[in-house]
């Protein structure tokens, strides 16, 4: 709650909705939370505690469980970090600072493997979004399985949010006459494919949402801005859904992912999602999809094939309600160790 909403914080943020939805007072479900945390939802049944002076790591690792060991707590951790002192279950989205050590640096790796390393052995359990990502926990840190639940993301988060009928607009884009995609510098996300697939096809409109600037994207690319690339910035909610909705087809051409949230919200909308060829998007997605190598931006697909009935099915496997439930479960189970 004290940082930008990706996919890690929606998670966190969509679990504890549905949380407080079917739990009661007397299960006795605190968040604490930091001086920094904002946009703090209203819970009927899960209590907020604003504990601490620190903010940050600082917080994480000396406040947080200082309250926990005080009030004999269970301490849950939501987004991929979690205490030394009191590592008891934690949720893990991915491992990618282990699996792609060069999209970090030495600095945050160094203390990401710290952690993991002295924590993972001693939780009561880990929860991660899928199976792909459960197998990479597995690999790397030498975790049994059994130790590990799959508990996925979801989408329905996207209908309550409105759209924004001026949005094509402003961006001057035309209906069904653009890629578009949500993207950052991040390594992983692989902006450059994108970029180069509008250098490549220059009768095609591609728009991109997020934090990147031409300088930025001059500087690291080595060549010209396409006049046929658009970076939006960053753009609301409501517009997000909105180009999603309106677009060709949603582009994420993506290196690495624990789930891969961004083209379910598109599937949501009625967009047809074009995604990374990669064990996980092909666990998340299976045939609703259709499939892009992410390292050769020359078989971008234009005959845009969009299967309802497959949408529709995939769209159905995945929700916040049960995974709300399955996921107090395994809290409920585990805090009785």
């Amino acid at each position: 709650m004290s940082q930008t909403v990706t996919g890690v914080q929606r998670y966190a943020r969509e679990i504890l909705l549905e949380l407080d939805k079917i739990v009661t007072k007397e299960d006795n479900i605190e968040i604490a939370i930091n001086a920094d945390a904002k946009d703090i939802p209203e819970y009927k049944n899960i209590a907020i505690k604003k504990i601490g002076k620190f903010t940050g790591n600082l917080w994480e690792q000396i406040s947080l469980p200082l309250y926990v060991m005080k009030n004999r707590g269970v301490c849950v951790s939501l987004c991929n970090m979690m205490p030394i002192l009191t590592p008891h279950i934690v949720v893990i989205h991915d491992v990618s600072p282990k699996a792609n050590p060069s999209f970090y640096s030495c600095k945050f790796r160094m203390w990401y493997d710290f952690v993991f390393k002295l924590c993972l052995r001693r939780t009561r359990h880990i929860i991660t979004v899928s199976e792909f990502s459960k197998s990479e926990i597995c690999k790397y840190y030498k975790i049994g399985s059994g130790k590990i639940s799959v508990i996925h993301s979801a989408w329905q988060h996207f209908n309550r949010i409105d759209f924004d009928e001026n949005t094509l607009g402003k961006y001057n884009l035309n209906k069904n006459e653009y890629f578009f995609a949500m993207s950052s510098m991040s390594p992983n996300k692989n902006f450059k494919w994108i970029a180069e697939a509008a250098k490549n096809n220059p009768d095609s409109v591609f728009a991109v949402a997020g934090g990147i600037n031409s300088k930025v994207f001059g500087t690291n690319f080595s060549f010209d801005m396409p006049e046929n690339l658009k970076l939006l910035g960053y753009v609301s909610d409501e517009e997000a859904k909105t180009l999603m909705r309106d677009c060709k087809a949603f582009l994420f051409a993506t290196f690495y992912e624990g789930f891969g949230l961004p083209p379910l919200e598109a599937m949501s909308v009625g967009a047809t999602s074009l995604v990374s060829d990669n064990e996980c998007m092909r666990e998340i997605y299976g045939n609703s999809a259709q499939y892009i190598n992410p390292y050769d931006v020359t078989q971008i697909k234009f005959d845009i094939e969009k299967n309802i009935n497959k949408q529709i099915e995939t769209l159905g496997k995945y929700s916040w309600e049960r995974s709300a439930k399955s996921f107090l479960e395994w809290v409920k189970d585990e805090s009785s160790i």
